[in-house]
């Protein structure tokens, strides 16, 4: 399965699926320090784990990162949630992201330190921090 496009601008490297309407990855473009990988949308449908993880690997081959020491954060995963429903959704994206990290990072020779769901500016994001 490698039904995966990319495009590349000033500001992000995009990556979409021909196969899955839903799948969106952004990533912000690394900044000189690389302390961090900031993912502005990481949209996934139910079956996109497989396709996450190969995105992921793309990402490595074109910037060589992450490396260890370093944070990924993926931004805007949920809004606030008001109810049991939304919090259910909350934590539902959160531990499928959490699993293609966990996986992605075992690939890659590296290992997950801690994970964090992050309240931020009315939003939820999740931050993988690697050892």
């Amino acid at each position: 399965m490698n039904d995966l496009n990319t495009r590349e601008d000033e500001w992000s490297f995009q990556v979409t699926s021909d196969a899955s309407k839903r799948f969106f990855i952004r990533l912000l473009m690394p900044k000189a320090a690389r302390t961090s990988l900031i993912f502005s949308d990481f949209i996934l449908g139910t079956n996109d784990n497989a396709r996450a993880l190969m995105a992921l690997h793309v990402i490595k081959d074109r910037f060589n990162l992450p490396t260890p020491r370093m944070k990924i954060i993926f931004r805007n995963i949920y809004p606030s949630y008001k109810n049991e429903g939304d919090y259910a959704e909350l934590v539902k994206r959160h531990d499928q992201i959490v699993a293609i990290a966990n996986d992605y990072l075992a690939q890659a020779g590296l290992t997950l330190e801690n994970v964090i769901l992050q309240p931020k500016e009315g939003q939820f994001q999740t931050e993988v921090l690697i050892a």
